[in-house]
C-alpha cells in the first residue's frame, strides 16, 4: 500500500512515516526510484504500533531503534527506562514481554511486464525532457529524463514509440505516452503505472516539457568524478574486504553501527549483496567481485588514499575505515545509476576485513 494508505491504517501522518524512514526505524518495503512513491506492507502496522507503544513510555527514537534491532542491548535499555519511569512500570513490563521478533511478512509483489518488443523510432521524443507536472508526492519537479537515440536504456529508462519503459531492477513495465503542443512547446503526457496497478488498474498522469532535441549518448549525460588523482599509498586499506551490509542513500554512514545480528527484514542488510568483495593491492591495484563477475585491471579501476577510482564509469568512491568491537570496517561509496544519472546522493557499502 502507498504511504498515504499506510498512514491512514496506522492512524498517523505521512510526515511521521517519512521521519521514521529517515531514522531507519520503519522503512518501506519498496521505494520507486522514478516517482519516489513509498510502498508499505500491511504487516508493518504491527511495527508502527510497537514504536508508538515504546514512545508512550518514554523511549527516544534512537533507543527504540536499539530495542527493535540491536538484540543484546535491549534488556539494558529496558532496565534504564524502568528506573526512570517507575510510574509506568506495568506498561513497561507488558512491552518487555514483546521483546521478541515481530512477525512481519512481506507480501509486496513488484510490477513486472514483458517489455522485450521490437524498437520503433519516434524522432520527436529524442532529447532532454523536464518533469513539469504530476501529483504532489511525485518528488523533484526539476527531474529531467533523456530519450536516447535508438531507444538506448540508461539508469531506469528506455523507450520505444508510444512507450516509456521503466526498469529499476525490481519492477519492469511500460508506460504509454502521448505528445501535445501548447504555446509552441512540446509536452509529453505519460500514463505512469503505480506499484498497485495490477490491483487498481490506475495510472498517474505525469507531464514532461521538451527542452531540446540533442542526440545524447549515455556517456554524455552521466555524472563524472575526477578520477585522475595521483597514487598515494595507504597501508591501512591493503587487503581483502567482504560485504557486510548496504546503506541506502537515505541512511547517513556516519551513524553506522555494526550490529552482530542484523535486524531481519531490514533492507540495510543483504544476504546476497551485488557488490560482494574488494581487494586493495600494493601499488594501487584492485580486484572486485560483483555478483558472479570478477573485475580487475588498472584500465578498469585503481585506488589511492581515500578513494577507489572506478575508471569504467568515471566515479571516485571515497572510503574510510572504522574500528568497532576489534573488527575493521571499510565504509565505501557506491555510485550507482541513482548517483550517475539521477542526481542522487551515493549509497554506501560496509565491508568487513576478510
Amino acid at each position: 500500500m502507498k504511504i498515504g494508505e499506510f498512514a491512514k491504517a496506522c492512524g498517523t501522518k505521512i510526515s511521521v512515516l517519512r521521519h521514521y524512514d529517515s531514522k531507519g526505524l520503519l522503512k518501506p518495503v519498496y521505494t520507486d526510484r522514478f516517482t519516489e512513491y513509498r510502498y508499505y506492507d500491511k504487516s508493518q502496522i504491527a511495527v508502527f504500533e510497537r514504536i508508538s507503544a515504546l514512545k508512550a513510555v518514554g523511549f527516544t527514537l534512537s533507543e527504540i531503534k536499539a530495542v527493535l534491532y540491536s538484540g543484546e542491548s535491549a534488556e539494558y535499555l529496558f532496565d534504564l527506562k524502568k528506573a526512570e519511569l517507575e510510574k509506568k512500570l506495568y506498561d513497561l513490563e507488558d512491552l518487555r514481554k514483546l521483546k521478541g521478533e515481530i512477525g512481519m511478512t512481506n507480501d509486496f509483489k513488484p510490477l513486472v511486464e514483458n517489455t522485450d518488443t521490437e524498437f520503433e523510432n519516434d524522432e520527436q521524443v529524442i532529447g532532454k525532457w523536464q518533469v513539469v507536472g504530476g501529483i504532489d508526492d511525485f518528488g523533484d519537479k526539476n527531474k529531467v529524463i533523456y530519450f536516447l537515440q535508438g531507444g538506448e536504456s540508461y539508469w531506469c529508462f528506455g523507450w520505444s514509440k508510444g512507450r516509456l519503459i521503466y526498469d529499476d531492477g525490481v519492477s519492469r513495465y511500460s508506460n504509454d505516452y502521448r505528445l501535445e503542443e501548447h504555446s509552441g512547446e512540446l509536452y509529453m503526457i505519460i500514463s505512469f503505472k503505480s506499484q498497485d496497478y495490477n490491483d487498481t488498474g490506475e495510472t498517474t498522469a505525469i507531464a514532461l516539457r521538451k527542452l531540446d532535441s540533442v542526440h545524447y549518448t549515455k556517456a554524455q549525460i552521466a555524472r563524472k568524478d575526477d578520477i585522475s588523482k595521483p597514487f598515494i599509498n595507504d597501508e591501512r586499506v591493503i587487503g581483502r574486504w567482504k560485504a557486510f551490509c548496504f546503506l541506502p542513500q537515505d541512511i547517513e554512514p556516519e551513524g553506522f553501527t555494526p550490529f552482530e545480528n542484523p535486524p531481519k527484514g531490514s533492507d540495510c542488510y543483504l544476504k546476497d549483496p551485488y557488490f560482494k568483495e574488494i581487494e586493495f593491492k600494493e601499488g594501487g591495484h584492485v580486484t572486485a567481485v560483483y555478483a558472479d563477475e570478477t573485475i580487475s585491471g588498472d584500465d578498469k579501476h585503481t585506488w589511492t588514499r581515500g578513494y577507489w577510482l572506478r575508471k569504467f564509469n568515471s566515479s571516485a568512491c571515497a572510503y574510510r575505515i572504522q574500528r568497532s568491537d576489534d573488527k575493521e570496517y571499510l565504509i565505501i561509496e557506491w555510485k550507482s545509476g541513482d548517483y550517475r544519472f539521477g542526481g542522487c546522493k551515493s549509497d554506501h557499502y560496509v565491508m568487513v576485513r576478510a
